[in-house]
C-alpha cells in the first residue's frame, strides 16, 4: 500500500519530466525578478539570460539596478554591460533575439537551464514566439509594439502631419491606428511598406488570419514557463518611490557625473540609445550644471526634480508593462494554440516572494502545466488601446478608447464644447 501511493505520487512528474525547460521570469519594474531568477537558477542549474534593454550599456549600475555580484550569488548571468553607450549604433530587438537565441543553444548544451529575466517585455516576446517581428532590410524597428530604445535616430525633416499623411496614403489602415505625433512608429510603417512593397496592415491581417500564428507567432519553445510578476498599485509605486531613495544612498550622484563626464557629448546629441534610460535622462538639467554648482542651491533643485520625474517616469512605465501583460500575453490564450504554461505573481508581500515563485517553479518542472484566467474585459480593453480618434471640436487626436472617455469628461473638452455650441447658435 505504502510502495503503491509513493508511486502515484512520483508518476506525474516521471510522466512529464521537463526535457529542454526554458523559464521567462518577467514583469513589472520594482517586483523581485532578479532575485527569483537567482534562485530559481541556483535549485535548477539554471543561468540567466536579461532582457533588460537598459541593462545592456555599461555603466549606470545603480541608475538601472544591475544585479551585483554578491546578489548573483555565482550564478552566470548574460546580456548586461556589453553596449557602449557612446555607440551611435541602435541595437536592436532583432539583434537581441539572434544573440539570445544563440545563448540559449550554448546553454543547454552545457546541460542548464535558460531563465529569462527582466522588465522590458517586448523582447522577451521576440524570445518567447516565432515569427514576432517584420523582417525589414535595416531591422531598425518591431512590428506590432514600438520600443523607444531600439529606434534609429531618422534625418526626415518632414512635419509628423506630412508623414502621417504620407502613410495614410500607402497604408490607410495602418495610419488610422497611430497618432500623427508618434514619428517613430510612422516611421517604421513607412519603412515596412519602402522595403517590402507590402504596406504593415496586410502583414498583421496575415498573422491574425493564419492558423498557426496569433499576434505574431507560434510559441517558439514547448517546455516554456512564463512567471509574471507584479503587485498591487498602491504598493508597487510606494515600492518603486522607495527604491529611488534607495539609490541616493548607494551613490547616484556620484555615478551619474563619473557617467556625464565620460559620455557628455553623446549625451547632449542624441535622444535614443542609453538617453531612454530612466534615471539617466531626467538629471540631464542638473548634470548641465557646471560641477561646482551641482551642490548649490539650484542643484539641490534639479536634482530633487530628477528623482521626482525618475519615480514618476518609473511607475508610469510599470503601467506600461502591466497592460502589455493583458494585451499582448493574456490575449494569446484564446483559441486552441500552444501556450506557453503562464501565472501571474503577486509580490505585494515581499516575504512571500521566493517562496510563491519557487512554488510554481516546482510544480511546473514537475510537470504541471499552469494557465492564467483571462476576462473578455481585459482582452478589449488591451485590442482598444490602439484605436485613434479625433476630437473635431478641441482639434486633438489621441489612441485608445479609455483616454477618449477621458478627454470628453475633461474640463476643457466640455468648455470647448460649450463655446463651439453658442458660437453656432450666434450663426
Amino acid at each position: 500500500m505504502l510502495i503503491r501511493r509513493i508511486l502515484q505520487f512520483l508518476t506525474p512528474a516521471i510522466r512529464k519530466m521537463r526535457k529542454e525547460p526554458i523559464i521567462f521570469v518577467i514583469g513589472c519594474t520594482g517586483t523581485g525578478k532578479s532575485d527569483l531568477g537567482v534562485a530559481i537558477a541556483k535549485k535548477y542549474g539554471g543561468e540567466v539570460i536579461s532582457v533588460d534593454s537598459m541593462q545592456f550599456y555599461r555603466g549606470l549600475d545603480i541608475a538601472t539596478n544591475k544585479i551585483t555580484e554578491e546578489e548573483s550569488e555565482g550564478v552566470p548571468h548574460h546580456m548586461m554591460s556589453f553596449l557602449n553607450p557612446s555607440d551611435s549604433a541602435t541595437y536592436n530587438v532583432h539583434q537581441f533575439k539572434e544573440a539570445t537565441l544563440d545563448l540559449i543553444q550554448k546553454i543547454r548544451a552545457r546541460s542548464r537551464i535558460p531563465i529569462i529575466v527582466g522588465g522590458t517585455t517586448y523582447y522577451a516576446e521576440s524570445v518567447l514566439y516565432e515569427n514576432n517581428l517584420i523582417e525589414t532590410t535595416s531591422k531598425s524597428r518591431t512590428s506590432s509594439e514600438s520600443s523607444s530604445d531600439d529606434v534609429a535616430p531618422d534625418d526626415v525633416t518632414v512635419t509628423n502631419e506630412e508623414l502621417w499623411a504620407e502613410l495614410r496614403k500607402v497604408d490607410e489602415k495602418s495610419a488610422l491606428l497611430l497618432h500623427p505625433n508618434n514619428r517613430y512608429r510612422v516611421l517604421r510603417a513607412l519603412q515596412i511598406y519602402k522595403e517590402t512593397g507590402v504596406p504593415k496592415s496586410e502583414f498583421v491581417e496575415k498573422q491574425k488570419s493564419d492558423e498557426s500564428v496569433d499576434l505574431g507567432g507560434r510559441l517558439r519553445f514547448d517546455d516554456s514557463l512564463v512567471i509574471y510578476m507584479d503587485a498591487t498599485p498602491e504598493v508597487l509605486e510606494e515600492r518603486l518611490d522607495g527604491r529611488v531613495d534607495k539609490m541616493i544612498r548607494m551613490g547616484l550622484k556620484r555615478e551619474l557625473s563619473e557617467f556625464y563626464q565620460e559620455h557628455h557629448d553623446f549625451i547632449h546629441h542624441n535622444k535614443y540609445g542609453v538617453m531612454q534610460c530612466i534615471g539617466l535622462k531626467e538629471f540631464v538639467p542638473w548634470l548641465s550644471l557646471d560641477p561646482s554648482d551641482r551642490e548649490s542651491p539650484l542643484g539641490e533643485k534639479l536634482f530633487k526634480q530628477g528623482c521626482d520625474d525618475v519615480k514618476l517616469h518609473t511607475r508610469q512605465y510599470a503601467r506600461r508593462q502591466r497592460r502589455w501583460y493583458r494585451s499582448r500575453l493574456l490575449i494569446r490564450s484564446e483559441g486552441d494554440r500552444k501556450m506557453a504554461s503562464t501565472k501571474m505573481l503577486d509580490t505585494s508581500d515581499k516575504s512571500k516572494i521566493i517562496s510563491d515563485g519557487m512554488e510554481i517553479a516546482d510544480r511546473w518542472m514537475s510537470g504541471v502545466d499552469l494557465f492564467e484566467d483571462i476576462s473578455t474585459e481585459q482582452v478589449v480593453k488591451g485590442v482598444d488601446s490602439n484605436v485613434l480618434l479625433t476630437c473635431e471640436i478641441c482639434g486633438i487626436s489621441m489612441t485608445g478608447r479609455d483616454n477618449w472617455q477621458k478627454h470628453i469628461a475633461g474640463k476643457k473638452h466640455k468648455h470647448n464644447a460649450k463655446q463651439s455650441k453658442s458660437e453656432g447658435n450666434l450663426e
